[in-house]
């Protein structure tokens, strides 16, 4: 029973918009995440720094003083490569164009404002539901491998 109680992930949210912060924060919690949230990006690098392995994705706007969700982007990838990002809008963006324009930007997804909890929640668990099973899935198909391989004998 303990497990349901674990929380699914750890996420960073980032939006210099206090209410989005909120609304967004509490949603997530309710779905069962660990959520920190801030609305200063230099605070959020700063919390992401000291604990990096600990987070599994970052959400963070696009626009925002002093540090854009890009560069933000940037340098959480740079201090830990696996966590995921995903760029939140009020414009319509597609993965191609983004890479074109910011190629050196490595991101796992964006999302458009307003965004409903559950979209989100279903975006967040396509992107983490890959590292999070990955280990499970590599045993299973290892198993089913060799159970195919028997079979064809």
């Amino acid at each position: 029973m303990s497990d349901n109680n674990k929380p699914l992930a750890r996420l960073l949210i980032v939006d210099d918009d206090p209410d989005i912060v909120q609304v967004l924060k509490m949603g997530l919690v309710k779905n069962g995440f660990l959520v920190e949230a801030f609305t200063n990006p230099q605070e959020a690098l700063q919390s992401f720094k000291s604990d990096a392995e600990s987070y599994c994705l970052v959400v963070s706007d696009i626009r925002m003083p002093s540090l854009s969700g890009i560069q933000l982007s940037k340098k959480v990838k740079e201090i830990n490569p696996n966590v995921k990002v995903v760029l939140m809008t009020a414009f319509e963006i597609r993965d191609n164009e983004f890479s074109k324009v910011f190629p050196s930007t490595q991101v796992d997804g964006f999302v458009q404002k307003p965004i409903g909890i559950k979209d989100l929640t279903d975006k967040i668990l396509s992107l983490i539901g890959d590292t999070k099973n990955r280990k499970k899935g590599e045993e299973a198909k290892r198993g089913k491998d060799i159970g195919e391989n028997r079979e064809q004998r």
